[in-house]
């Protein structure tokens, strides 16, 4: 099917790409995009944040090569949050009637990929966005770490309670298709936000149905190392994610406050024990006295044999074969 165009001949999807230091990655990440096929315009913003590599020059030189496809958008100094906040309004502005999403080190596999997710959408109007499977491989591209962020759902058809109760991003960035009806300007908080597409997911399913696609469409490369991987950014990321699901709850008005009391819950059960991890003594109890209190703040009723676990846990796990797991009634 052909896509109806949009008004003044403003392409018909926009792609959302952010990049700094991914000079190794982002000519493969851009050519994934260039071999698109479609029956329609679309266009990459490209946003490029003060490199301290030769990610600017790529960039630049392919603009040259594709200019009715490739549009660079340069920070002055490096700055994320500027970065971003151009990207948006770019797309805002573009009169683009969607938006697909790609980080600079990711890349796209299937050539017909955006033809495929803006054909649903078109057909499928109570839908605010559509995602596929991914699979992941290491910095090199030549080895597959896992599959988590392919995952396997019961229904292919999702809704908002389906993302504010899952503990991370259902849908990953480098898979998305959507229509372009975030708002702009964006929030304060989603700039302090740890993930920009659980902020991003959560916002678009309000807006109506997500449909998903076991396909996979894209590779993420997961970096061994990274900054996300560390003990105390893995702690300070939960704090984070707390904080971002507690904007949206009032972003929305409380409307779907019974839901992220729920994903409040079982965050707050995460980090008492996961989080007690490795530590001892005062330390450890200095986690308990910062994040029961969370617990007991979000339960509906009391369970006993639950709290009877967790304090055996933390602090007498020798008696952990007297006990089993309480299973959530």
């Amino acid at each position: 099917m052909v896509p109806e165009q949009t008004q003044n001949n403003a392409p018909l999807l926009a792609v959302f790409m952010a990049a700094y230091n991914h000079e190794k990655y982002v000519a493969q990440a851009i050519e994934s995009i260039l071999m698109q096929q479609t029956n329609f315009r679309f266009v990459l913003f490209l946003g490029e944040d003060c490199s301290k590599d030769k990610t600017r020059a790529i960039c630049l030189e392919y603009e040259r090569k594709y200019p009715d496809i490739l549009k660079v958008i340069c920070t002055k100094e490096n700055n994320i949050r500027q970065n971003a906040d151009n990207l948006w309004r770019a797309c805002h502005e573009s009169g683009a009637k969607y938006l697909a999403m790609l980080e600079a080190d990711d890349y796209w596999t299937d050539p017909h990929k955006l033809q495929k997710q803006v054909d649903f959408l078109e057909a499928n109007s109570d839908f605010s966005f559509c995602f596929t499977a991914i699979d992941v491989v290491d910095e090199t591209g030549g080895q597959q770490v896992n599959k988590k962020h392919t995952r396997k759902f019961d229904n292919d058809v999702l809704t908002i309670e389906d993302f504010i109760l899952a503990y991370v991003s259902l849908a990953h960035w480098a898979t998305i298709v959507m229509r372009n009806i975030m708002p702009y300007p964006m929030p304060e908080f989603y700039y302090r936000a740890f993930s920009g597409d659980v902020f991003t997911t959560i916002v678009l399913a309000d807006k109506g149905k997500v449909k998903y696609f076991p396909e996979v469409s894209a590779i993420y490369r997961n970096h061994a190392g990274g900054w996300t991987k560390t003990k105390n950014t893995i702690t300070k990321s939960n704090d984070k994610l707390m904080e971002l699901y507690r904007n949206l709850d009032e972003y929305f008005g409380f409307k779907y406050h019974k839901l992220f009391s729920q994903r409040f819950l079982a965050n707050a059960k995460v980090q008492l024990i996961f989080g007690a991890k490795d530590l001892k003594g005062i330390a450890r109890l200095k986690h308990y006295f910062r994040v029961f209190p969370e617990y007991l703040k979000y339960l509906d009723k009391v369970n006993l044999k639950e709290m009877i676990y967790y304090h055996v846990v933390l602090f007498a796990p020798f008696l952990l074969r007297f006990f089993k797991e309480p299973v959530e009634e």
